[in-house]
């Protein structure tokens, strides 16, 4: 069978998957779209059914590797912060503790901050990036972080009691769009990956098998943010144009450096747009795009989930 998926997957990988990990096959068709949605590849397809409670159950002695398991990493950035982790979440918990997550972009907002500065960190998980930039920018910098699903707030809460953040990083545990009110998080009931959760656009369902949650939603225009802001991460699973439209004010008046990811399939599950129109918002902004070596990316990525620099002109 023919793949159209950019990792080339099939459906019939998936039927493998389940013959082979959970000896049986997919209970319907409604449970293989997910499946292939949700995985770039085989490997994180196998790690998908892997981490699930019917694999743990028929296989107890490999459970051990998914059972919530909270650790202490000690960054190895500015004043030697230290996170919390959960070694079950796989994709991203485990690749902090190896230090192999997202370095060339932690390494970048480094770069951008120093003491004193102001950043805003939208979609922080458990808090890698708002920890460290809190240890850069120092007891008289401020970084404002915001994180709407509970278990990832809960770890960046416990990180800032642990360094004693408090006078620097403020935590709002809410999404971050265009406008305030509530929106409607959406997440895998099970799912090797703490930060796949996402806002649901109005009027789309979620992948077959997600949870819905209501949570508080806020614009960044609309808080008393310390100013002005110097840096802004956002990694928010396809909100990132609803983000920038509700930080319009902020953008024009302090013109922050960005960081932000380009996930083409999440931008139209949560905000309706291709990468081609994203691009084309940014630079009605007054910013251009480029990688983090400071390359120009003149054309959106069509299928790669990508890293970019928005950068004022």
């Amino acid at each position: 069978m023919a793949a159209d998926h950019p990792g080339g997957l099939t459906r019939e990988h998936v039927v493998w998957a389940y013959r082979l990990l959970l000896d049986r096959d997919p209970e319907n068709e409604d449970v293989i779209g997910p499946k292939l949605a949700g995985s770039r590849d085989t490997r994180e397809l196998r790690h998908h059914l892997m981490t699930s409670a019917e694999f743990q159950s028929k296989n107890r002695d490999y459970a051990h590797a998914n059972d919530p398991t909270v650790v202490i990493k000690e960054l190895d950035g500015p004043g030697s912060a230290r996170l919390f982790v959960d070694l079950s979440d796989h994709v991203i918990g485990l690749s902090i503790v190896r230090g192999h997550y997202e370095r060339a972009e932690l390494e970048f907002a480094r770069r951008m901050l120093q003491p004193g500065h102001t950043a805003v960190d939208v979609g922080a998980h458990i808090g890698l990036f708002a920890i460290d930039m809190a240890a850069r920018v120092g007891p008289s910098g401020r970084v404002h972080a915001f994180e709407p699903f509970a278990p990832n707030a809960d770890l960046l809460q416990r990180s800032i009691a642990e360094n004693r953040f408090e006078d620097r990083i403020e935590l709002t545990r809410a999404a971050v769009g265009a406008e305030a009110g509530q929106a409607t998080l959406t997440f895998p009931r099970e799912t090797l990956n703490s930060g796949g959760a996402y806002v649901l656009r109005p009027g789309t369902r979620p992948l077959s098998g997600g949870l819905e949650q209501t949570v508080p939603l806020v614009a960044l225009d609309r808080l008393d943010l310390r100013r002005p802001i110097r840096f802004i991460k956002m990694d928010v699973e396809g909100a990132e144009p609803l983000v920038l439209r509700g930080a319009a004010r902020i953008i024009r008046e302090d013109r922050p450096i960005i960081l932000s990811e380009v996930h083409p399939t999440q931008l139209e599950r949560a905000s309706g747009v291709t990468p081609d129109a994203f691009f084309a918002q940014i630079r009605e902004m007054g910013y251009r795009v480029q990688n983090l070596a400071g390359t120009p990316i003149v054309e959106a990525p069509s299928e790669a989930l990508i890293s970019i620099v928005l950068m004022p002109l």
